[in-house]
């Protein structure tokens, strides 16, 4: 998720735990508590593009982190916060609900988040959430904000908290079974349609929890459909996108390359455009048309591979920049979600 809906959380969770112990202070550890997970995002630069992917959401998102370091944070700040003491046991347990919280909402969006490491390479994606989801974070932020605005002795402070944590939950339990819901309609369309599938994968389109898109493998690729709440039937068009991997060659044999599919999850494509070739993450939105004509699809997560002896690993990978039609995509997207 979203470093604010990170921030509005902890905020929350903490103002729950300790606010009428050491105050407003409680939701600023809170809120570093719950985003220090992230942290990792400042070693990125020192890896190569493709294995800095799996730094981010790594070993810090893990709930080894999450269990061992708030012992770690509740020491420091029991010995040294004199000011409005706590008890030991008090802050170790705040950090560790704080930062146990950021991998568990993390889980619930399309990057994977690494979980068990360093001991698997597992990454958990529940995909119910998209990255950004203004509902969900919405009823933390008017809490946040009411929690900034009352004096620390005020007695509505734990209704806001409170609010803010039960609200946001509730929807995170209704968005996981409306992906229920969601994978029922997509499988049962694809049975009335024949069309055979081995793994199938839903995610909700950005920004909303109403549009959702859908990918089922196959033996060479992948059939994609999108729904909404809104459309007025059941019967999802499906097109195929093939996963080509002939196109990349031998370069399908690198590491690198190897590693950006494992990333994908398994849910990629090799297309060219301009004698380029390009890796395609299917998981992630499109940028431009939220059609099924495979000819007008932009991918947002999309590399340019070529082999370049030059290069560590024999390999030059960039990451193409999302298309200039991202804006007119998200006009296209809000019409989609209306329903057809």
């Amino acid at each position: 998720m979203d470093s604010l809906s990170h921030i509005v959380l902890g905020a929350a969770i903490g103002e729950a735990m300790l606010g009428k112990k050491i105050g407003k202070r409680a939701m600023l550890w809170g809120a570093l508590g719950a985003n220090l997970p992230d942290a990792d995002v400042f070693f990125t630069s020192c890896y190569h593009p493709v294995d800095a992917l799996f730094v981010h959401r790594g070993i810090t998102h893990s709930y080894l982190f999450a269990l061992v370091f708030p012992f770690l944070l509740g020491w420091i700040f029991s010995r040294f916060n004199w000011k409005r003491p706590a008890s030991l046991k008090e802050w170790t347990l705040l950090f560790l609900a704080t930062i146990l919280s950021h991998p568990l909402l993390d889980s619930c969006t399309m990057y994977g988040t690494g979980v068990l490491e360093p001991f698997s390479n597992y990454r958990a994606q529940f995909t119910s959430l998209f990255i950004i989801e203004p509902l969900y974070t919405l009823p933390l932020l008017i809490g946040f904000l009411a929690l900034l605005i009352l004096k620390n002795n005020s007695s509505k402070r734990m209704f806001w908290a409170k609010f803010g944590l039960w609200s946001s939950t509730i929807f995170l339990l209704l968005a996981i079974g409306n992906k229920l819901y969601i994978e029922k309609i997509f499988s049962d369309s694809m049975q009335k349609q024949k069309l055979e599938y081995s793994e199938l994968m839903t995610a909700p389109t950005p920004f909303n929890n109403v549009l959702w898109n859908m990918f089922a493998r196959d033996t060479s690729g992948y059939w994609m459909g999108y729904y909404s709440h809104l459309d007025e039937t059941r019967d999802i068009e499906f097109s195929f996108v093939p996963r080509n991997d002939s196109l990349a060659g031998e370069l399908i044999h690198n590491v690198m390359v190897q590693k950006l599919i494992r990333f994908s999850n398994g849910y990629y494509c090799f297309t060219t455009c301009d004698d380029e070739l390009r890796f395609n993450d299917l998981r992630f939105a499109f940028s431009g048309e939220f059609t099924c004509n495979a000819d007008r699809r932009n991918f947002a997560f999309s590399y340019a591979i070529k082999k370049d002896d030059s290069q560590p690993f024999g390999i030059k990978i960039k990451r193409n920049p999302w298309s200039k039609t991202r804006f007119y995509g998200f006009s296209k997207l809000i019409e989609r979600v209306k329903g057809v």
